[in-house]
């Protein structure tokens, strides 16, 4: 059962495609964040869950002439199904920055255009679905790799009734800023360090079962899935097994770094090289909206490659975990 679990992270946090926010103390600005997905409980049932939460840490230059000059930017982590609200609220936040920059593994228009996705969903009612298909790279492996995390994502948010990440934001908008790899080069990056997606579901397979063994972990166990799937209300129990296992896991923390990973590592130098450009052309608030798997990474290379410092974070409820009060029918 632990590989389904790390398949369904996997697919969930690291690869994609303001409003109510919590209100978060500052914190010191010499320490980075230690959680970049969290779940809340009801403060007066602690052992209920309330919501999965995905944060917006800011960043300023410790350059005092940048930092009065305004430039700052934000990690904004997403997890790439949730509630409509939770892409609502982000999308309105989006309008704020001068940039905002985003990851797709998609095919670069050479006229200057929006990126196409590599594979469109077969889905009517997405807003991709009239474009054309781009080509894909030759590589079997890598598409059947790149289908399978898509089929997660897909089937994980019609299971759990949440709302799909490219279907709710606004990637026509002046201010988008592709920043990921097109599949060509995703491929090729993969092949020249020796990795495929089948390598990854290995290695964090195994160490799943290292964490499991060592009890490090306080996730949700295998039992808690079944049950979930026996429960009278499914889609909320599931979510709430889910949502404990996002909140748990560090699995992700070993996929970036200096060595790091092709789907974390080489995907973030990428974004950075973007925010790089932007800062060059003068943009001041920028936005770098990337799953939460990556941000560990972004955070500690904004450190020490470009001089800020994280000043504080905001959080976004991306699940709605309470149970909805039933009304009784009045005779």
């Amino acid at each position: 059962m632990r590989a389904r679990w790390t398949g369904w992270l996997v697919g969930l946090v690291l690869m994609g495609g303001v409003g109510a926010w919590a209100a978060e103390e500052a914190k010191p600005a010499a320490e980075l964040p230690e959680k970049y997905i969290r779940m809340t409980m009801n403060p007066e049932r602690p052992r209920v869950p309330q919501s999965l939460d995905t944060p917006i840490l800011r960043f300023v230059p410790t350059d005092e002439q940048l930092a009065k000059a305004g430039v700052t930017v934000d990690l904004i982590g997403a997890i790439h199904i949730g509630d409509k609200a939770y892409f609502q609220k982000l999308d309105r936040s989006f309008k704020k920055y001068d940039a905002l920059l985003y990851e797709m593994v998609a095919e670069k228009d050479e006229a200057g255009g929006a990126p196409r996705r590599w594979k469109d969903r077969d889905r009517p009612s997405s807003k991709l679905a009239d474009v054309e298909a781009p080509s894909v790279p030759e590589d079997k492996g890598f598409e059947a790799g790149m289908t399978v995390i898509g089929g997660m994502q897909l089937g994980a948010k019609d299971m759990l009734g949440l709302s799909f990440q490219l279907d709710d934001i606004d990637y026509d908008a002046p201010n988008m800023v592709h920043a990921d790899m097109s599949p060509e080069e995703f491929a090729q990056k993969m092949k020249e360090r020796g990795e495929s997606f089948f390598t990854m579901f290995m290695q964090l397979f195994m160490e799943g079962l290292a964490q499991q063994r060592a009890n490090k972990q306080g996730g949700a166990n295998d039992f808690a899935l079944l049950f979930a799937f026996f429960s009278s209300n499914r889609e909320l129990a599931l979510k709430r097994v889910m949502a404990q296992q996002f909140a748990t896991t560090d699995l992700f923390n070993n996929l970036g770094g200096e060595k790091g990973t092709t789907i974390i590592t080489e995907r973030n130098l990428i974004a950075l090289d973007v925010l790089r450009e932007q800062l060059a052309k003068g943009k001041k608030r920028i936005g770098i909206f990337y799953g939460a798997g990556h941000l560990a990474d972004f955070s500690q290379r904004l450190v020490s490659d470009f001089g800020m410092k994280f000043t504080r974070e905001k959080w976004v409820e991306a699940w709605d975990l309470r149970a909805k009060t039933r009304r009784r029918s009045r005779n």
